[in-house]
């Protein structure tokens, strides 16, 4: 049994989480709900995002665990051409940032946790859980789903930093 390439990909996605949570505490407060444009995202609205998408990908599709985000927060952070609500600028729309970045911490320790658990041997198995059929061709196996889980962080990482420069 083996996992080094799990525990690259786990590394990998650990030094994402990091990285967004160093841009996040970057983001001045006046900032934090700002969009490009109305319906875009903002930098509270991409960590939720995050927090819900590690959620549903990781812990309740790949690694079939109960989900730590209430329905009514998957729909807040989920994008509106899958069923979400458009972000807005408005705090009352949201949870605090406080309590959005501790979501995300909270979830990416447990999917952190899980993925360590794994073996290379799983990498090129399709996802187990129950995930939409019209999802399975993007996130065709556990390998490649840990890869996008990476570099989804990453895009959303790039605007969040790009938001909290604008004047």
């Amino acid at each position: 049994m083996s996992n080094v390439r799990v525990t690259l990909l786990a590394e990998l996605l650990e030094g994402a989480q990091k990285h967004t949570l160093e841009i996040a505490a970057s983001v001045p407060e006046s900032h934090r709900l700002k969009q490009l444009q109305e319906g875009k995202a903002t930098p509270l609205w991409c960590v939720g995002h995050l927090a819900n998408t590690i959620n549903a990908i990781v812990l309740v599709y790949t690694l079939e665990e109960a989900s730590l985000m209430s329905k009514e927060q998957s729909v807040l952070f989920s994008p509106d051409f899958i069923g979400g609500k458009a972000p807005t600028g408005n705090a009352d729309d949201y949870p605090g940032w406080d309590e959005v970045i501790e979501i995300y911490n909270t979830v990416f320790a447990k999917a952190l946790a899980g993925i360590r658990n794994l073996d290379d041997d799983v990498l090129g198995n399709p996802l187990p859980g129950k995930i939409p059929e019209d999802f399975r061709a993007f996130f065709s196996s556990i390998g490649a789903t840990l890869g996008i889980m990476i570099n989804h962080d990453a895009y959303h990482r790039g605007q969040i930093g790009m938001i909290a420069k604008l004047d």
